[in-house]
């Protein structure tokens, strides 16, 4: 079974992260995941905010790599 192909964003809360989910979303049609510490509505409503696009393109997980407890979420299958 051939894995389907989709685009990681990290860290996309702001700055070139934030730009770079937004130009993937606009001028690819894979999906695109995007990451965050925390409010992970207020990163996805950024990413998404005046994009003419499927929202269901993005997902964004919650990765904090900032403490020793941090574990990375798997990629959501139905990508």
């Amino acid at each position: 079974m051939a894995l389907k192909p989709w685009l990681l964003a990290t860290p996309a809360s702001r700055g070139i992260g934030l730009q770079l989910a937004r130009r993937l979303l606009n001028t690819t049609d894979l999906p695109v995941v995007a990451t965050a510490r925390k409010d992970l509505e207020h990163t996805k409503a950024q990413i998404l905010q005046g994009l003419d696009i499927d929202p269901t393109r993005l997902s964004v997980l919650k990765i904090d790599v900032t403490g020793s407890s941090s574990s990375i979420p798997s990629v959501p299958q139905n990508l």
